[in-house]
């Protein structure tokens, strides 16, 4: 069963044999197609992604007593299924890589250069506006009162995208603001400062070793780390660390070289089910069924991350290519809408919980009602902000762009 298509996809895929450099930009040059990269299925994997971290902030901890009482000694097992829900965060990174990666290739194929100005004005236009209004939400929420005003300082850190190195160094706990979340968009934009450089001035030999160099660097801090026995949320907020998916996103576009897998569906199934035994497997070596978590040791923590990442790769190579038709349309729009879903889902959660009895207090049917409100909140906020918020600003973006995407 070949893994690669040999015809030109009608959508974005190119032939097998365009495995040289020149040749390769000649026909994406000539290709309509060449000049507009979406692929709908994506848009599923970011729902997903977002899903995820819904989860891993929402499920309850084992140690809740109604757990115990139910699951009795698996409960410790759920622990680790809220861990490797956190995983949903490491595919987003890895997803961003690999599209910014393609599209940034095609560019240069297309145009014969990358446009480096041009990739940060798409890249600001798609990521401050909603992003800033974020921080403003988390600073006024900080000073809200009975609130805990250490969350503004944390804003100012995220607003000049240190934000994580803020939290990988803080001591103490993080003040509680529903946009702690953003800490992420630090790390992000740290891959953006680096990434059309690289791109533009780089043969694929060397963006490849460029690369590996990135998963020596995140697997030397993850053995420091370990030796050192730093806590884990602090390795887990280590931007060095998160590059690791950033350079695995990378490597997959390389690889592929513009082409999609073509697998049948059970294979794509055995696929979707290595990354659930991939993730599971790196959540027990982090969590080592106990609470609290603790370090597992500088090898763990190496095996623990690169099983995650093994995951997110498994992940996009089982969804990419898939017929969108298989999907409905509200799950695609779901992953359109996914940024401002990540960007608000805390803010929903704690709304809700402010407008509700204590979730101690309440029965598992009216605890099902309140996440379910919490969830309609944050569609309704997202919805609303990718219509009148971030609309038009993309459409600003489609200006300045040479390949068209909704990325």
């Amino acid at each position: 069963m070949a893994l690669y298509s040999s015809r030109a996809s009608q959508a974005n895929s190119l032939p097998r044999y365009l495995t040289d450099e020149r040749l390769y930009g000649q026909v994406m040059a000539s290709t309509p197609s060449a000049t507009r990269f979406y692929r709908p299925e994506l848009d599923v994997v970011r729902f997903l992604a977002f899903a995820l971290v819904f989860l891993h902030h929402t499920l309850p901890p084992a140690s809740n007593p109604n757990i115990v009482h139910i699951l009795k000694d698996f409960a410790p097992y759920l622990d680790v299924l809220t861990e490797a829900c956190g995983f949903g965060l490491s595919l987003f990174f890895t997803l961003s890589a690999f599209l910014i990666c393609e599209l940034l290739l095609r560019e240069r194929a297309a145009a014969g250069t990358v446009h480096v100005r041009q990739f940060y004005t798409r890249r600001i236009l798609r990521i401050w506006p909603l992003y800033y209004l974020g921080l403003a939400m988390g600073l006024v929420w900080a000073y809200l009162p009975g609130h805990d005003h250490n969350g503004a300082f944390q804003m100012g850190w995220f607003a000049i995208f240190l934000g994580a190195w803020h939290a990988a160094l803080r001591i103490g706990p993080a003040p509680a603001n529903p946009f702690n979340s953003l800490w992420s968009i630090s790390v992000e934009e740290q891959f953006y400062a680096f990434a059309p450089w690289i791109t533009k001035y780089f043969s694929r030999k060397f963006i490849y070793a460029f690369c590996f160099a990135l998963v020596f660097v995140t697997n030397s801090c993850l053995y420091y780390s370990g030796r050192t026995q730093v806590p884990n949320d602090k390795i887990w907020y280590n931007s060095l660390v998160q590059f690791e998916c950033f350079a695995g996103g990378m490597l997959l576009c390389l690889i592929l070289r513009g082409r999609l897998p073509t697998i049948a569906m059970p294979l794509r199934v055995t696929l979707l089910a290595g990354c659930g035994c991939c993730w599971f497997l790196a959540s027990g070596l982090h969590t080592q069924f106990q609470y609290p978590f603790t370090n597992p040791g500088a090898w763990a923590l190496i095996g623990e991350y690169a099983l995650g990442l093994s995951g997110c790769l498994l992940i996009l190579v089982a969804f990419l290519g898939l017929d969108a038709g298989l999907w409905p349309r509200w799950v695609i729009y779901l992953g359109r809408i996914s940024f401002g879903l990540y960007v608000y889902h805390e803010l929903a959660l704690d709304i809700i919980s402010a407008s509700l009895p204590h979730a101690a207090s309440l029965t598992s049917a009216l605890a099902s009602v309140k996440l379910s409100l919490a969830i309609g909140l944050n569609i309704a906020m997202a919805a609303l902000s990718y219509r009148y918020l971030e609309a038009p600003f993309l459409r600003m973006k489609k200006r300045q762009s040479i390949i068209q995407s909704t990325l």
